[in-house]
């Protein structure tokens, strides 16, 4: 059960010894899908973790003859980062200009392990699909930078489905941001919630803009 609780790290700020933040460490992956009417339908998002949480999240799980995890580990895996993650938007912030725009509750969610690292694959749909035409902005950030997002190099977010006059724009943090980072303590960190602001600062951030 501890080993399940693990991944649930993800979306908490727990005492600990001194130690810099972050914590955990997310390669970011993201297709928008949009649907037949041109309307932005939701997020599919792909997150790969660091390998040394990924081994420590497994351990002691049951695996198969080969020393995977079993179907049934990652299930329940993925089953603890959905529930865990609701707290926190599930990391996930849009907006239409000044708007925010709501999702809905994530579907088609599944944990995949390719002998060295967990990848948290789940859908998040959105409440109000917006018009096509204009622009809106995606936010992949941890309120309390216990999880430190970051874009994957080669083509980290795609455009799937109706998305034709659409163009993407990427925005990665300042690394300056993340290195004065180092000289807060743990117990600031520890005081964030969900609500704070402060991880925002690390956010990585795509606009899409439709004619």
């Amino acid at each position: 059960m501890l080993r399940i609780v693990a991944l649930a790290l993800l979306a908490c700020t727990l005492a600990t010894p001194a130690l810099a933040h972050p914590h955990v460490w997310v390669e970011v992956r993201s297709e928008l899908d949009y649907a037949p009417d041109g309307k932005l339908a939701g997020v599919r998002h792909h997150w790969k973790f660091d390998e040394a949480f990924s081994t420590y999240a497994l351990q002691g799980l049951e695996t198969t003859p080969d020393g995977k995890p079993s179907e049934k580990t990652l299930k329940e895996l993925a089953q603890v980062n959905i529930d865990s993650l609701q707290e926190f938007d599930y990391f996930t912030y849009a907006k239409r200009g000044k708007q925010a725009a709501a999702f809905l509750p994530p579907k088609d969610y599944s944990l995949t392990f390719d002998g060295t690292a967990l990848t948290l694959h789940f859908t998040l749909p959105l409440a109000n699909p917006p018009a096509k035409k204009g622009a809106l902005t995606l936010d992949v950030y941890d309120p309390t930078y216990f999880v430190a997002f970051q874009l994957a190099d080669e083509t980290p977010v795609t455009l799937a489905g109706a998305a034709d006059g659409c163009a993407l724009t990427l925005h990665r943090p300042d690394p300056a941001a993340s290195q004065s980072s180092t000289t807060l303590s743990e117990g600031f960190f520890n005081a964030l919630t969900s609500a704070s602001e402060f991880g925002s600062q690390f956010a990585n951030r795509v606009t899409v803009t439709c004619s």
